[in-house]
């Protein structure tokens, strides 16, 4: 008799639910820099730190990015952007300075 009621545990604990998977990630992160290439698909920002390293990234843009101001080379910009899953960043929203 006890055997019955261990065996039903056991096989409950083994239908453990799969996890959800991993929604999109509302952006927070930040980005400011100089404007050094922009085309249809792209913008690339370099940011420029007295005694640090250069720091290049390349944003991709979509219908759902929101410009503010005239986006265009050697323009100061701020991007909101999140990190795809394949690791590339989309801009979600531009501002011009």
């Amino acid at each position: 008799m006890l055997a019955i009621p261990l065996a039903g545990l056991v096989a409950r604990q083994e239908q453990v639910p799969e996890a959800p998977k991993k929604a999109a990630v509302i952006a927070n992160d930040k980005f400011s820099g100089t404007v050094t290439e922009l085309n249809q698909e792209s913008v690339t920002v370099v940011r420029t730190v007295p005694a640090r390293d250069a720091v290049t990234r390349k944003f991709l843009l979509d219908a759902q990015t929101k410009v503010e101001g005239k986006l265009r080379v050697k323009a100061r910009v701020t991007v909101q952007y999140q990190v795809e899953d394949e690791g590339q960043f989309r801009a979600l929203h531009i501002i011009v300075r």
